[in-house]
């Protein structure tokens, strides 16, 4: 069993894709932007906003970035409770980390005031002993900084943690801290996708998560050989 489980946010434990998408649609319309860079935007879904903005738009100058970014969070600061209905099975799951005595934390690249407004709304703030968003680091998915923040903070060895997130961004900074993963294909990128990251474990949604946690696959050590 782990000791310390770390959850991405969007498309992991909240059914954000969709809602984002639609906000990413109002930008580009504002914008009048070419609409076939939605599917390149959606991809990115992970990524800190003004990053997004920087790699759609690489010949721009930093003010535009800031400023369509700026947009966007107008736009998405009016929505954020109906942008992130919960994930079936996301409270259920709690409980029982909680009841088997297993930290649960965020690692996400949403601001964190912004996470904090849903858990509040949803009255699921007390199952997280940390929450760390985009403003909480300086170095992003997939650079492990969350991970060992977050460890260090709630004083869990790396070997007893796993993350989970429904991106490659996630499990490849699982990857570079040298931990766990698990991946869910209830987000941005498909199985295929999630593949390519190597987790140990992927899956099709939360009820499918819980049980991974809490029946860790512990490899036994090699025996001497005679």
């Amino acid at each position: 069993m782990y000791k310390l489980a770390i959850f991405d946010f969007d498309g992991t434990l909240v059914d954000s894709a969709p809602g984002i998408v639609d906000v990413m649609k109002d930008v580009v319309n504002e914008y009048k932007f070419n609409p076939d860079i939605l599917q390149s935007w959606s991809h990115l879904i992970g990524v800190p906003l003004v990053k997004q903005i920087e790699i759609l738009f690489p010949d721009k100058l930093t003010a535009f970035h800031e400023e369509v970014a700026a947009v966007y969070r107008e736009i998405y600061d009016t929505k954020t409770i109906e942008i992130c209905p919960l994930f079936p099975g996301l409270e259920e799951m709690l409980r029982k980390l909680r009841d088997a005595e297993i930290l649960i934390s965020i690692a996400s690249s949403k601001r964190r005031n912004l996470i904090d407004v849903v858990l509040e709304h949803h009255s699921l703030s007390d199952y997280f002993s940390i929450v760390v968003g985009a403003t909480d680091i300086t170095q992003h998915k997939p650079h492990p900084e969350s991970i060992l923040l977050t460890a260090k903070k709630l004083n869990i060895p790396l070997s007893n943690t796993v993350v989970i997130g429904d991106s490659t961004y996630d499990l490849d900074m699982a990857r570079n801290a040298g931990v766990d993963a698990i991946g869910v294909t209830t987000g941005i990128h498909t199985r295929e996708h999630l593949q390519q990251s190597e987790p140990k474990h992927i899956v099709d949604g939360l009820h499918e998560v819980w049980p991974l946690i809490l029946n860790r696959e512990i490899k036994e050590p090699p025996k001497p050989k005679s």
